[in-house]
């Protein structure tokens, strides 16, 4: 019994691995470029009984303006509207631009790995007999 729940814990790893990473793709196999721009609004949404918030960023690219809403929802509208931030973005794809945060994104990545490692040398009696 014990080695579905291991099996099932592994499949989720993989899971979602590969789910965060479908997402990923074009930012880990395209160069990344850095732009300027400048928060114009928050977007709100309500998430277990409070509000959060996400900046949206506008800047200009190739004589186009894009705004982008980042994918990080915080409990108070930070940065303050006018404020200018560095956006990070996969060559040819300014509508994926973002704050880079790559100790985040690492981190997210390294925890779903070492689970997936600590579950399969669980499962190959390597760990805890």
């Amino acid at each position: 019994m014990e080695l579905y729940f291991l099996i099932a814990g592994q499949a989720l790893c993989l899971f979602s691995l590969w789910a965060i990473a479908r997402h990923d793709w074009v930012r880990l196999t395209r160069a990344s470029r850095r732009i300027g721009a400048v928060v114009t609004g928050h977007r709100s949404s309500w998430s277990d009984g409070s509000k959060s918030f996400a900046a949206i960023y506008r800047f200009t690219l190739g004589g186009a303006e894009h705004d982008v809403t980042d994918a990080v929802y915080g409990s108070s509208p930070k940065p303050p509207v006018g404020t200018r931030v560095e956006l990070a973005y996969p060559e040819g794809r300014p509508d994926l631009a973002r704050p880079p945060r790559p100790l985040l994104w690492l981190s997210i990545y390294g925890l779903l790995v070492g689970l997936d490692a600590v579950l399969l040398a669980k499962m190959m009696r390597w760990i805890g007999g």
